[in-house]
């Protein structure tokens, strides 16, 4: 009886130190399940900041490819300016003061174009894959389109327009979601459009116009 006795405590011993284990071991998994979900989590965080990162200094570069495209567009205009009043000097040098006069008021309308707005430009992919920086001024150059018209066909072919400042305030607000498990990444173009609607102002203009 002694010995049966001490069987069965043993086997109690056995069972409690194995249900311990069993309880540890539930413990431990769902401790690498959280740390496994923290850690994807962060990852997706990570892209969203490498997209912001890259797609920055993509419109760094449109920006500056703009400065000099417009410099020289400008130093253009002044050679033409001024053979235009050397020929005019010849022809008659009495006229020379009406000469200015009519260029000033002629000329700015005859040669504009447009230049500077770059903007990034989200597809129906959504982030942080379909995305990258355009420059309206340059589309817009090359068809001979105003700059508006060129920005209501990219948004009737799917596409989101925002500012860099705006992209910017969008990125931290997804980073802090996608950190939270509010959301989940790719974020779809139907998802963007839902965010910027409900945080009016936070992102103050959730996508850009141009008057």
């Amino acid at each position: 009886m002694e010995s049966l006795k001490s069987f069965h405590d043993h086997l109690r011993n056995s069972q409690s130190r194995a249900k311990k284990l069993t309880e540890t071991g539930l413990a431990l998994n769902a401790i690498f399940a959280g740390e496994g979900t923290r850690l994807k989590r962060e990852d997706e965080a990570s892209s969203l900041r490498v997209a912001h990162r890259a797609i920055v200094e993509q419109l760094q570069r449109l920006k500056e490819i703009e400065v000099s495209i417009s410099h020289g567009h400008s130093q253009t205009n002044l050679i033409l300016f001024l053979g235009e009043l050397a020929v005019t000097a010849i022809i008659s040098e009495g006229k020379r003061l009406s000469a200015i006069t009519d260029y000033l008021l002629r000329g700015p309308t005859d040669r504009q174009q447009p230049f500077g707005l770059v903007v990034v430009c989200i597809g129906p992919g959504g982030l942080p894959d379909d995305a990258e920086g355009v420059s309206i001024s340059q589309l817009a150059r090359e068809s001979g389109r105003p700059q508006p018209e060129i920005m209501s066909k990219l948004r009737d072919d799917g596409y989101l327009l925002f500012t860099e400042e705006v992209f910017s305030l969008l990125i931290d607000r997804l980073i802090v979601d996608v950190r939270e498990g509010k959301l989940r990444l790719p974020v779809s173009r139907e998802k963007l459009v839902e965010i910027t609607g409900l945080n009016k102002r936070k992102l103050r203009a959730k996508i850009i116009e141009v008057k």
